[in-house]
């Protein structure tokens, strides 16, 4: 018999303290009496930074064992730490990134049904009020703490009132006490989400309190400044970056992306001072691409899910449990398209859901399949799918291993990359996978200059100068053609998650460069197949060790 990985021992302590607070741990582990959420309070936040410090201790004690896990959890266990002594995690307050999103996140889409399935997700409304009162002591406990952070204790006024408008519209709209039951489900279950749903209320009520009226007058300055944000970027990337280099190569890459886009537009009828804006407005009509409510909405985002899987074969090898994802349509937001993985136990399938404004359920398809393909197939979807089907991958690098510079990076690769495949059926779709790097472009450039101060450069697109986030505002809406609601609410994020932003394009320039150097050392004999299947079966990582593994098999 082998004897036990002593790596994979480390691992397994590590991740067996984590299960007594986070669902997600416990179930990887095969647990079925973990918690209903994640423990959001103060003790488990300081708790877990010890229990980081200890196991990459006992990480630089033990000897050989599976080196790439090694790589892994010692790059993350630090990085996490980093981003606690920053202040970042502590006062997590930020658009779609807060924790009491998480908690949204893991009832949203699901129905109270008559089994065990219906039965867990009624404990998890139950304990929601709780995990938002957690989320309010832990804000307190970084408010009086914030002397220790590099980046203060209390996030920006800015987005302290995000925050708080965003949970008095799921107030507002009963959002918890509203989760659908089903018809097989006894009138007890109906009860018990409406007497969740009102205690949910008075929790979130009194944390809109806390937004609006403890914490502004602690509150920090909208940027970081350069010092925090190189640490908090190199974080969320996993890698260590030259912030001024990312910064040129952002404009290098938006000048170019802006010229093809103004090329494709008037290709497709575009004319005039603008002929992107022109090409976007009658493409916003034409019959081919308009859809009109959520059931039409629903069956296209379905259709073209299914159709990438079929297509994207040649380039992966595909598990059958790729086909376990569901499309969702969510009238409680603002225009963007995610994905929220499945559950490590298998419980809820991973889903792509898109979001509209609640009342005007009409879309635009060409310019929204790039955000499928990044976060179904072959972006988000497939890449978790494939992580979580490599058995000799330890739990924790197959359900807990989460870095934004690792899967934005995939993501954004993949979007080029299915036009490569050919799943970008024509030059109006190709027009939208052009807005959306430019998108990503505005992102890296618009994340460096509001957080470290460096200026507007000399350039053909904006005048040069200092940055505003009323600037990045503009340039989102001029250049990438996003919706001016969803622009602000993108800079606001911007500054309240430093760093993050990068993860796309820059995640995807370490995929694209380690695919190169393969090629280049394979020649004839270089397979996309292969590549990806090498690379993705290595687990998620930081890009600095992806990068070294990479380069090294290459």
């Amino acid at each position: 018999m082998r004897a036990p990985d002593p790596v994979h021992a480390v691992a397994d302590a590590y991740v067996r303290e984590l299960a007594d607070h986070e669902p997600d741990a416990a179930q990887a582990l095969g647990l079925d009496d973990g918690p209903p959420l994640p423990d959001l309070g103060p003790q488990w936040l300081q708790r877990k930074y010890e229990l980081q410090g200890e196991t990459l201790e006992a990480l630089a004690a033990t000897g050989p064992g599976d080196e790439v896990l090694r790589l892994a959890l010692r790059e993350r266990l630090e990085r996490e730490r980093l981003l606690f002594d920053t202040g970042f995690t502590p006062r997590l307050v930020a658009g779609l990134a807060t924790p009491v999103h998480l908690v949204k996140y893991a009832v949203e889409g699901l129905t109270v049904t008559p089994d065990a399935a219906g039965d867990a997700l009624l404990r998890r409304l139950e304990a929601v009020p709780a995990a938002v009162r957690q989320y309010i002591e832990a804000l307190r406990w970084a408010r009086d703490h914030s002397a220790r952070f590099a980046a203060g204790g209390v996030a920006p006024v800015r987005q302290l009132d995000t925050l708080a408008a965003q949970v008095e519209a799921w107030i507002a709209g009963d959002w918890f006490g509203s989760v659908p039951v089903s018809p097989e489900a006894a009138a007890p279950a109906a009860d018990r989400v409406r007497a969740a749903g009102v205690e949910t209320a008075r929790a979130l009520g009194e944390l809109v309190r806390v937004l609006r009226e403890e914490l502004p007058s602690f509150a920090s300055a909208d940027g970081v400044g350069a010092a925090a944000y190189a640490d908090i970027a190199a974080a969320m990337l996993g890698a260590q970056i030259d912030v001024a280099e990312t910064y040129r190569y952002g404009w290098v890459e938006l000048e170019r992306l802006v010229t093809e886009a103004r090329v494709l537009a008037s290709g497709l009828g575009g004319s005039g001072d603008d002929p992107v804006r022109a090409a976007a407005s009658a493409l916003d009509l034409d019959p081919r691409y308009r859809l009109e409510g959520v059931d039409a909405i629903r069956a296209w985002l379905t259709e073209r899910v299914g159709a990438s899987i079929d297509a994207v074969g040649p380039a992966f090898d595909l598990p059958s449990s790729v086909h376990d994802v569901e499309c969702l349509v969510s009238e409680s937001s603002a225009g963007v398209v995610y994905y929220s993985p499945g559950a490590p136990d298998g419980s809820t399938p991973g889903r792509v859901v898109w979001t509209i404004p609640s009342g005007v359920p009409v879309a635009a398809t060409w310019q929204e399949v790039t955000s499928v393909h990044h976060e179904g197939v072959p972006g988000h979807h497939l890449q978790f799918v494939l992580t979580a089907s490599y058995p000799e991958l330890h739990p924790w690098q197959r359900h807990l291993c989460h870095i934004h510079g690792y899967a934005e990076g995939w993501a954004h690769y993949a979007e080029q990359l299915a036009d490569e495949l050919g799943l970008v059926r024509d030059d109006a779709e190709r027009l939208g996978l052009v807005l959306g790097q430019i998108w990503r472009s505005v992102r890296i450039v618009a994340d460096i200059g509001l957080h470290t101060g460096m200026p507007v450069p000399s350039n053909p697109l904006v005048p040069a100068g200092d940055w505003t986030p009323e600037l990045a505002r503009r340039m989102l809406v001029d250049f990438a053609m996003v919706e001016p609601a969803l622009a602000g609410f993108e800079v606001d994020r911007y500054l309240g998650w430093p760093g993050q932003a990068l993860a796309f394009k820059v995640g995807a320039r370490l995929w694209n460069e380690a695919r190169a150097v393969r090629r280049s050392q394979l020649g004839d004999d270089f397979s996309l197949r292969d590549f990806h299947r090498d690379a993705l079966a290595l687990g998620p990582m930081g890009l600095d060790p992806l990068r070294e593994l990479l380069t090294a098999r290459a």
